[in-house]
């Protein structure tokens, strides 16, 4: 009867480790479509891997110990899961790799005394497994026939499973070698899709960890071999004069802003009261994108990467690399994405930075964080004694879907739509859509209202100059088109505005007369490289004045598209203003 019941006691111990680990599972199951797609790609795959690590010792409680990592990262995956509606993939790990501990473990936070809780928890099962098995000294029935059968089954799933996935990433090598296109290192980053084995077992945990992994490999060593390329250059950049007082440059990469949803560029709704207040922002409402499409406007924006260029890397440095040559400290903040076809080409120079800080676990997929985590981090940089800063910003400011990207408190114009999963194609949405994209730009007035709150109480030379990457489409009038990438006027319309603090204002009144003069010119985003090189008073060789809207040597240029067309001189349709398609 001892026997029994300490046998009793095992099964039950060895349940519960099982049922750990297919927790995340099991949370799927409410929300699966194919109970036999959840079964083949989720439970099977994480039965048939525990059942094979349980089979490496004859011994149970050896063989069990290797279970453990698995059911110690489950509760982390469940609360991943039932916090942010998607499993853990190669963004969570980069946010988790790259990023300061402080900032990485935001997403766990006030959940400190309940992890070590259950650190303590599975800890203790596995103990008690272990030691039941080891008392009553448990061996598998290695003589069994059918035992070694099954076993054998495994091993051969396990491997067939593990050579599908290394066959299919040795044929991606092949179908998508790097090649050299422009003087620019062009890789399958541009228009990778992900492995079939990542899609299918993106949610079989633990399996979806290990694919994971290897995707943030995979992309982690192919912009390591891009940087390779430009890890030499050298713009030549110096400060043409030194400065006793303290400097910061900040330079805020908007995401799908449209200027005339500004309530500074006289938009009849309240979307900027919060900036319009300060009576000091230069609104500039006039200025166009090349690009239609993040990872294509971002790079025109920070470099001198030029308007048609279609190369997806460009093989100079950023202007974080010109700062850092001028002797700035240099920080890149972003709640975007690290990693991914949208996201490298701006990875790649997020990377030049001295510190890089990826604040939002889930990025623009799903609701995630808001662009408010950004302030504790950068109030954190500028308590840094540090006389020479330079700090990007990348936000998620309007990016689809709009609900998305602000708290409750700011759902200001209703119905919004807010908590539900509107299309944004389905014209039915519209009204929905155009309160939450204008609740979304209040919130961005009130990120670049704090940001600025934050530079006003430092001693320095401050500038804060924000530049959206490109324009979005929202049933405008009778227009049938919703999103961006349309080739429409609103694609490539964005917003931009300048804030210079007042010790700024007073070592540089030229700059500032001549900002208010831009105000109204027409501009593009790639001038915008030149306009902080030439904010800070940093100088190089080859430097363009002209192309510096904050100098009195600036002059307006064609505003020519990545399509070839001149965005002012090409012809537009009467209904949605759009522009004829590429030369």
């Amino acid at each position: 009867m001892k026997k029994s019941s300490a046998d009793l006691k095992l099964i039950a111990l060895v349940i519960a480790i099982l049922l750990l680990i297919l927790s995340p599972q099991l949370l799927l199951l409410a929300t699966t479509k194919s109970y036999l797609d959840w079964f083949r790609y989720g439970v099977l795959p994480t039965l048939l891997l525990s059942t094979l690590l349980l089979s490496f010792s004859k011994h149970p409680h050896r063989s069990l110990w290797l279970l453990f990592p698995i059911a110690l990262m489950a509760p982390q995956e469940l609360f991943y899961l039932s916090t942010y509606q998607k499993s853990t993939d190669a963004h969570a790990l980069a946010i988790v790799l790259e990023t300061d501990i402080s900032e990485a473990s935001g997403y766990l936070s006030g959940l400190g005394w309940l992890i070590i809780g259950g650190i303590m928890a599975i800890m203790a099962i596995f103990f008690a497994a272990t030691g039941v098995s080891k008392q009553r000294q448990h061996v598998w029935p290695q003589g069994d026939r059918w035992f070694k059968s099954s076993r054998l089954l495994i091993w051969v799933l396990v491997g067939a499973g593990l050579l599908f996935v290394v066959n299919e990433e040795r044929q991606y090598a092949i179908a998508y070698p790097v090649v050299e296109k422009n003087n620019a290192a062009e890789t399958a980053l541009s228009r990778r899709a992900l492995p079939e084995s990542y899609n299918m077992f993106y949610q079989s945990y633990p399996l979806n960890v290990l694919l994971a992994f290897n995707e943030y490999r995979v992309q982690k060593q192919t912009l390591r071999n891009i940087a390779k390329s430009s890890e030499d250059f050298k713009f030549g950049a110096a400060q043409t004069s030194t400065l006793s007082e303290r400097q910061i440059y900040v330079l805020v990469i908007g995401e799908t802003l449209r200027p005339d949803r500004l309530q500074l560029n006289g938009y009849s709704r309240a979307t900027t009261p919060r900036l319009a207040g300060l009576g000091d922002v230069i609104s500039f409402r006039d200025m166009v994108s090349p690009w239609a499409w993040t990872r294509m406007s971002v790079p025109v924006i920070i470099s001198r990467k030029g308007a048609t260029d279609a190369s997806y890397f460009f093989a100079e440095k950023s202007v974080v690399g010109a700062f850092a040559e001028a002797g700035f400290r240099t920080y890149w903040l972003s709640t975007q994405s690290p990693l991914g076809v949208h996201d490298s080409s701006v990875a790649l120079h997020a990377n030049e930075a001295d510190e890089v800080t990826y604040l939002n676990p889930v990025g623009y997929k799903k609701e995630g964080y808001y662009d408010e985590v950004i302030l504790p981090a950068f109030e954190r940089i500028l308590q840094r004694p540090e006389q020479k800063q330079l700090i990007v910003i990348h936000t998620l400011g309007s990016h689809f879907s709009y609900a998305d990207r602000y708290p409750a408190n700011f759902d200001l114009f209703q119905p919004s739509g807010k908590g539900l999963q509107l299309g944004m194609h389905d014209k039915a949405n519209k009204t929905q859509l155009n309160n939450a994209y204008d609740n979304s730009v209040a919130y961005t007035d009130y990120l670049m209202f704090n940001l600025i709150g934050q530079l006003q109480k430092q001693q320095a030379i401050a500038s804060l100059l924000l530049v959206s990457d490109h324009g979005e489409n929202i049933f405008d009038g009778d227009c049938e088109k919703s999103g961006h990438g349309h080739n429409t006027e609103l694609d490539y319309r964005v917003a931009a505005l300048w804030w210079g603090s007042e010790l700024f204002q007073q070592a540089n009144p030229a700059q500032v007369s001549q900002l208010k003069r831009s105000a109204r010119m027409p501009l593009m985003t790639t001038q915008t490289f030149h306009t902080m090189l030439d904010l800070a008073q940093i100088s190089y060789p080859s430097e363009q004045k002209a192309m510096s809207f904050a100098s009195k040597q600036f002059r307006p240029l064609p505003r020519i598209l990545s399509s070839g067309h001149d965005f002012d001189l090409a012809a537009k349709d009467k209904v949605c203003r759009a522009l004829p398609a590429a030369k």
